[in-house]
């Protein structure tokens, strides 16, 4: 009987170990290397031949100001494809080659333009649903897109600004007075020299 008791422990304490072991190897380095986490900012969506993937756009958490627009786009076709993306009156127009990708993300090294894509006239708030309009060819499809902002910390530097020209600068203002007060004073010395010329 106590051989028996014996084999039966023994088979309890292998039928624990087994799955205890299995799950340490999902845990491995082997197998915790080969998986990648994809965050899935952004909005996907397939128009033709054309694959739009992180398709968003970033403004500051107030809901001031301009967006900046971000997409990815693959063309699984054979030929060049023509898209059009279209967002609150910004037209983007951009041709992908065939098997090629297009970013736009100037901050990321993986990008193909270094151009700001900026949207001014977005009427929406952070958290809101914006329709985009993407066309390729005849095909066109509307994808609805989340609107993000800074405050998340990591979008911080992603939210766009105010041309520097259309703000006028403290230097700018000061020159301009001293030009009115130099005008001023020229206007002055030209009115004195007439007085003293005609009293002559």
């Amino acid at each position: 009987m106590k051989r028996h008791n014996r084999a039966a422990l023994a088979v309890a304490a292998l039928a624990l170990v087994i799955p205890v072991s299995g799950c340490a190897s999902l845990l491995s380095p082997h197998q915790t290397a080969e998986y990648h986490y994809n965050g899935g900012d952004g909005a996907s969506g397939t128009v033709g031949d054309v694959e739009v993937r992180g398709l968003m756009l970033i403004m500051d958490e107030k809901g001031e100001g301009p967006a900046q627009l971000f997409f990815t786009l693959l063309n699984k076709g054979d030929s060049t494809a023509d898209v059009t993306i279209e967002a609150s009156g910004t037209t983007v127009d951009e041709s992908v080659k065939a098997g090629e990708t297009f970013v736009q993300d100037p901050k990321s090294p993986e990008t193909t333009s270094k151009d700001v894509v900026t949207v001014d006239k977005l009427d929406a708030q952070p958290g809101d649903l914006v329709d985009i309009t993407v066309t390729v060819g005849g095909e066109e499809k509307t994808i609805r897109t989340q609107v993000l902002s800074d405050s998340l910390p990591y979008y911080e530097e992603y939210v766009p600004t105010e041309s520097p020209s259309s703000v006028p600068s403290d230097d700018a203002t000061s020159s301009e007075g001293a030009a009115s007060s130099d005008e001023t004073t020229s206007s002055d010395e030209g009115t004195a020299t007439e007085g003293a010329t005609a009293n002559g």
